[in-house]
């Protein structure tokens, strides 16, 4: 009997503990990566957590997020205060099954988890909760008291955080973007960021920079809708694919498709570019950051109207059905 007891508390949170500290520092170099290299994707809009969501977007927190995962993930290999590690875990974890939760709900197409790897929030709200029921799995009798530390164990731990976390934070903060307006620098080569939400009543800011041979003779006249899109988003090839689709039944004649390169030249259907009224790409000179999809209407030049993701494929399909 006592031989059975063995084997069934063999594997506890002693152990279990290395699988949360890996699942973290994993996490904390991805979301890195992304802050060092990237902008932080827009959250949805129109959601009851909207507010709370662009809070947990924000990149100096996130940037806290990634040095504190570390320090907990270094805190957790160490073994110090098992007891009160399992606790900080279990909140943990089942906070981000909070968030991954209103994400789900939010119709956001990543958790942000694991930076620009895209998951889908839903996916990890089942690993969170396989988490969290591990955890209560493999809890053990633990010591509640707080036993003394081993203060080399403690400045080796220190160590290595601030050898990890310090060029880290450097990294994050290194990155920069131009964010483009309607009076533009010079791009070539640079980082840029386009934020349209900032364009609304302006000049629409991308005239002077859209890679077209002749542009129509109207543009810049009444009313066009405008298409930001790339290769990245598979929102965008989806509607994309149901404009080809659907073309014949379409109003297409004022739609201009823009291309925000991100590598590969993106896909746009025969029979759309047949139908389009511009279809065009963003100089490949720069490296471009956007949201996706992005739907703009602009009126004699001036951007009157801004869409991005969810609700920007159902404005376009209304527009092109008129």
């Amino acid at each position: 009997m006592n031989t059975e007891n063995e084997k069934t508390k063999r594997f506890g949170f002693t152990q279990f503990r290395f699988v949360v500290a890996g699942i973290l520092l994993l996490a904390a170099g991805l979301k890195a990566y992304q802050l060092a290299t990237a902008p932080l994707p827009p959250v949805v809009q129109g959601s009851v957590f909207t507010p709370l969501l662009e809070l947990l977007n924000d990149r100096y927190f996130l940037m806290l997020v990634v040095v504190g995962e570390i320090l907990f993930a270094l805190v957790l290999i160490a073994g110090f205060w098992q007891q009160w590690t399992w606790l900080l875990s279990l909140l943990g974890f089942s906070v981000f099954t909070l968030v991954s939760m209103m994400k789900g709900l939010s119709g956001e197409s990543s958790c942000g988890c694991f930076g620009s790897i895209t998951v889908n929030p839903w996916i990890t709200l089942g690993l969170d909760l396989v988490i969290v029921a591990c955890l209560l799995v493999f809890r053990e009798r633990l010591d509640w008291s707080f036993p003394p530390l081993d203060h080399k164990k403690v400045s080796a731990v220190l160590l290595s955080w601030l050898i990890l976390a310090l060029p880290t934070m450097y990294w994050m903060l290194a990155f920069k973007t131009v964010s483009l307006s309607e009076n533009h620098r010079e791009i070539i080569g640079q980082s840029v960021t386009l934020e349209p939400m900032n364009w609304l009543g302006k000049t629409f800011p991308l005239n002077g920079l859209l890679d077209a041979e002749v542009l129509p003779h109207d543009w810049g006249q009444g009313e066009w809708i405008v298409l930001l899109h790339h290769r990245g988003c598979s929102m965008c090839e989806e509607l994309l694919r149901e404009l080809a689709e659907k073309v014949d039944s379409l109003h297409l004649d004022r739609l201009a498709i823009v291309e925000v390169p991100d590598g590969k030249a993106a896909d746009v259907p025969v029979r759309v570019r047949e139908r389009a009224g511009l279809v065009c790409s963003l100089p490949r000179s720069a490296k471009w950051f956007t949201p996706s999809p992005v739907v703009l209407t602009v009126e004699n030049g001036t951007v009157r109207n801004v869409q991005i993701g969810i609700s920007a494929s159902e404005i376009l399909r209304v527009e092109v059905r008129n």
